[in-house]
């Protein structure tokens, strides 16, 4: 009985530890989450009738600018609490500049929802990016540390809307905000870079074919498109 008494105990104080443990995560998820939904804040459209949420305010390497995420509300009406958009529903983005205050939006609406936002400089990258935010690394000439290179371009993906899957990829400016739709109906975009300081490289699908692009910027044309063979 002593031996079988002992065990008894043992996993009597096994088991009390181990649901000490979970309460500890739940408690730590709990924070996480909480904390998370503090980066977006509810906000009032111009009718003061939708409801929008913004994310947290981002400076732009080397420029002027900040660029603002605009998030659908899961909430849809003014009142219904402080904190509920959603990084998985981007509408808009807009860009302020933080000596005058002037902003714009990119999207003449929010009605499209934003699959994901890539910024890249105005000079050769070395490789293709899948990452949102792209910005490359410049070395200075005189050897010293590297220093970030100044975003240049803005390139969004765009999500066509209702039934549809496919998306649209827009190319834009930082300095004067001239932009366009570059490719329309893609099934999605795979990777991104600068070929030189005016050419975007792009891995895109489309209609179950991987191509290989290039876009030149001045234009706001595809100059360049091959099918990437995968089954020779």
């Amino acid at each position: 009985m002593g031996r079988i008494g002992g065990h008894w105990l043992v996993w009597l104080f096994a088991a009390v530890g181990l649901i000490g443990i979970l309460c500890i995560i739940a408690l730590v998820a709990m924070i996480v989450g909480s904390e998370g939904h503090r980066e977006v804040a509810k906000v009032a459209g111009a009718k003061q009738e939708t409801v929008f949420a913004v994310g947290t305010p981002e400076e732009l390497p080397g420029t002027n600018l900040l660029h603002l995420p605009v998030y659908a509300s899961q909430g849809g009406r003014a009142g219904s609490g402080p904190y509920s958009g959603s990084r998985d529903d981007q509408r808009n983005l807009l860009l302020i500049d933080k000596e005058s205050g002037v902003s714009r939006r990119i999207l003449p609406n929010n009605e499209r929802r934003i699959v994901s936002v890539r910024f890249l400089p105005a000079r050769a990258e070395t490789g293709p990016s899948d990452r949102d935010d792209v910005v490359a690394a410049a070395a200075p000439a005189d050897g010293g540390q590297e220093k970030t290179a100044p975003a240049a371009y803005y390139l969004l993906v765009l999500d066509q809307g209702g039934a549809s899957q496919a998306q649209d990829i827009l190319v834009g400016a930082l300095s004067d905000g001239r932009q366009g739709i570059i490719m329309q109906g893609i099934d999605g975009l795979d990777a991104s870079w600068m070929k030189g300081p005016t050419q975007i490289g792009l891995i895109v699908r489309e209609r179950l074919g991987l191509y290989y692009r290039i876009i030149d910027i001045p234009s706001l044309k595809v100059v360049q498109s091959r099918r990437l063979e995968i089954d020779r």
